[in-house]
């Protein structure tokens, strides 16, 4: 071939050389110029593909859009089936929703929550409001100007997922607290019921009102046959807190047996009868030892379920009912639930009604 067949023939060749691309994810047209023919400038960014085909190390929109779900934590980089680490993350990261078991009447009225799903719901719980029509409930006779609950939309009901002791309509909606029946000593045995209660102290002890007396703690004293041991050391007091062995009189002497404290001591009142019958149990025992998540309430769950209407739906809501907040070491607050009155008295020496809350 001699020099001008060779010329013509790589003319030929590059008018008829085809351009030919191994798998490129993405390419980008930089420049395109006709200078004596057609040039391709080309950038290829190499994002993942699924098996083991290799990544280029440019930083492609895929491998970003995997680095800011990892760093929020959104998505896994495992998933069935397997489309490979970046796809996966952004996958399951498409695919996640919100966890959760909240209905709108859980949430306050007018807020935003998602549940299960991506769709905005709107809470339509209510909100605690005042109450002007609100009167002073006693058992001397029925409200004045008021018959229903504070707020109409309250409506107490029972449980949908009823447990041994739950009153009938013992369900406060607006707090979502299911209260329970009175508490009452049958034979030695904590039971509920739905009419009758039994009068409790706070600690579970004898407490003797006394005339002020002095006692260390372990030290023994008795009364109508029965021995009491001091439980907390007292100097000058007129609460005098034990454990016993029986009932002790009405009033009268209490004679030491052992330890150091007065010869006698003077009592004109004891309480805690009832919890000694069942084992010395104290108010938040009583309580705890029935189960399914029974506990004593707090002050404030009392004021509020006067507030939401128990007068109107608890048997029996016209006593005195002990409540878990404690003031100090030896006094406690109650309730009364069919007025609302909060006050507070000592835990050995009073005796109160207990309705337990779940």
């Amino acid at each position: 071939m001699n020099k001008e067949q060779k010329t013509n023939s790589d003319s030929s060749s590059r008018r008829t050389r085809t351009i030919k691309f191994i798998k490129p994810a993405l390419i980008s047209i930089v420049s395109l110029a006709l200078v004596g023919g057609i040039t391709f400038k080309i950038t290829a960014t190499m994002a993942e593909q699924s098996g083991s085909t290799p990544e280029s190390g440019v930083t492609s929109h895929i491998k970003q859009l995997y680095t800011d779900l990892q760093g929020l934590t959104y998505g896994s980089d495992s998933d069935t089936p397997d489309w490979g680490t970046f796809w996966n993350r952004i996958k399951t990261a498409a695919k996640w929703a919100p966890p959760g078991n909240l209905v709108v009447t859980d949430v306050k009225t007018g807020k935003n929550f998602y549940n299960l799903n991506r769709s905005q719901q709107t809470g339509t719980y209510p909100a605690p409001s005042n109450c002007s029509t609100e009167q002073y409930h006693d058992s001397y006779g029925a409200p004045v100007t008021q018959t229903t609950n504070c707020v109409n939309d309250v409506t107490w009901a029972a449980n949908t997922s009823p447990v041994a002791g739950d009153d009938a309509k013992g369900f406060d909606p607006r707090t979502g607290l299911t209260w329970s029946q009175l508490l009452l000593n049958s034979g030695g045995t904590p039971t509920f019921s739905p009419t009758t209660n039994s009068a409790w102290n706070w600690d579970g002890t004898y407490g003797f009102t006394v005339t002020s007396a002095n006692a260390n703690a372990g030290a023994t004293y008795t009364n109508n046959g029965q021995t009491f041991t001091v439980v907390t050391t007292i100097a000058a007091s007129t609460i005098l807190s034990t454990t016993g062995t029986g009932v002790p009189a009405a009033s009268g002497t209490l004679t030491k047996a052992t330890g150091t404290g007065d010869a006698t001591i003077t009592f004109s009142a004891f309480a805690g009868t009832n919890n000694v019958a069942v084992g010395g149990k104290t108010a938040k025992q009583l309580c705890s030892d029935r189960g399914n998540g029974w506990r004593l309430p707090t002050q404030k769950e009392l004021m509020q379920a006067y507030i939401d209407g128990s007068y109107f739906n608890l048997t029996q809501p016209s006593y005195n009912f002990w409540s878990a907040t404690e003031a100090s070491a030896t006094i406690a607050w109650y309730v009364v639930l069919n007025s609302g009155t909060t006050n507070n008295n000592y835990k050995s020496t009073y005796s109160y009604q207990v309705r337990c809350v779940r």
